[in-house]
């Protein structure tokens, strides 16, 4: 086999401080050094090794992190089907689900390059290649995979501000039994709740919902929940509240964003529960004695109308009374095709559920929607239970 040289006529690249760093795979020792001088000439960094193993063993070094790997497809153990180099492609994405893959071989087919792109490979070059393809092929990998490491070092940065908004301890609340569980559908996600004690034995509850899910959610739901924590801090009624938090949200939101909420107050001193619903899936009141209110007064979600005006509901609240508070993700969900979970089915789960303490409530419900999705959730769901449990003060 002929392995072309180095091209006399491309240009070279400027040298950056940050150079990439490849690995690359092949059994040929000639090979090697072609391609090791053509992409040292072109400000790359290489290393060379030989067999799968190295591969692998130079992926495992946790002291450096490789912009790709470019790899031949046969080794000694086989040197026409390509399989060996299949395995290995998929041994690498386990490794390292970020790291582009250009595979090269010389007995490249229509079937084998669909397999090899098919286990996660990037691209894929045929032997003998031509300088300029293979050069412009590398460049554009590792910018793909550098896009992907800022992605996920952007979502990783992202879920860490998430879980320690989400994941402290519910507050302690005399007289009340509080539950929260949450699930997201794709790692990050735009559920959130609020719940705070409030002057004279109250409670402020909130639960939210930002249109959409995965990153941009979050961020967008960190910087709703902050501004929502600080208007809680005020004590404000749940009208204004709404008004506020629709004011200030709506210049940071774009077009296709907008947030539902519910935020409720619950006084057992003087037997009341304030509350104003945002768009949201209206929250239950389950009384003790077995009646049901729905929390539906309120307005428009948040951030379609800036100077949206909101109305509040009263509800009378007594001792031994449950508010249960869903996202959509609960009531939605639903297999593919088939009908959703809907308020009726959820109304009659909460009725069964009602024995129960507030944190095994909250799980089952959740766990009821996920069983009628058909084991799974095809949107974030967060279930918040309050239980009444204190008589009021006289």
């Amino acid at each position: 086999m002929t392995t072309p040289a180095p091209s006399q006529s491309a240009t070279p690249r400027v040298v950056h401080t940050d150079q990439p760093h490849l690995l690359i795979a092949d059994d040929q020792a000639d090979v090697l050094e072609a391609l090791r001088l053509l992409l040292k000439t072109h400000g790359f960094v290489v290393r060379t090794v030989s067999s799968p193993a190295a591969v692998l063993a130079a992926l495992r070094q946790a002291d450096h992190v490789y912009d790709l790997l470019l790899m031949d497809l046969n080794y000694a153990r086989d040197t026409t089907s390509g399989d060996e180099g299949l395995e290995l492609v998929a041994q690498v994405r386990a490794l390292d689900p970020h790291l582009p893959v250009v595979v090269m071989t010389a007995w490249s087919t229509v079937t084998l390059a669909v397999a090899t792109m098919r286990e996660g490979a990037g691209d894929f070059v045929q032997k003998p290649w031509d300088n300029a393809r293979l050069l412009d092929t590398v460049r554009a990998q590792v910018a793909a995979g550098r896009r992907r490491r800022r992605a996920q070092r952007l979502e990783a940065d992202a879920r860490d501000v998430q879980q320690r908004l989400l994941a402290g301890p519910l507050p302690r609340v005399p007289g009340f039994d509080l539950a929260v569980v949450s699930r997201v559908a794709e790692g990050l996600g735009g559920d959130f709740h609020h719940l705070a004690p409030l002057a004279a034995g109250r409670l402020g509850v909130a639960i939210a919902d930002v249109c959409g899910k995965g990153t941009p959610a979050a961020l967008l739901m960190a910087s709703v929940k902050a501004s929502l924590e600080d208007l809680v801090v005020a004590d404000l009624p749940p009208r204004e509240v709404c008004a506020r938090l629709a004011r200030t949200i709506a210049p940071r939101l774009a077009p296709d964003r907008f947030v539902s909420m519910t935020y409720a107050v619950l006084d057992p001193a003087r037997g009341t529960l304030v509350y104003a619903n945002a768009g949201h899936p209206a929250p239950f009141l389950q009384r003790a004695d077995g009646t049901v209110r729905r929390m539906q007064r309120g307005g428009p979600v948040l951030g379609v109308v800036a100077e949206a005006d909101y109305e509040e509901g009263v509800l009378a609240l007594g001792r031994g009374d449950r508010l249960v508070l869903v996202t959509d993700g609960i009531t939605e969900a639903g297999r593919d095709g088939a009908s959703e979970l809907g308020d009726e089915r959820l109304l009659a789960g909460l009725r069964e559920l009602r024995p129960l303490a507030a944190a095994e409530a909250a799980a089952r419900v959740l766990e009821l929607a996920r069983t009628f999705g058909g084991d799974r959730l095809g949107d974030d769901a967060t279930v918040v239970v309050a239980d009444v449990e204190a008589a009021p003060p006289r």
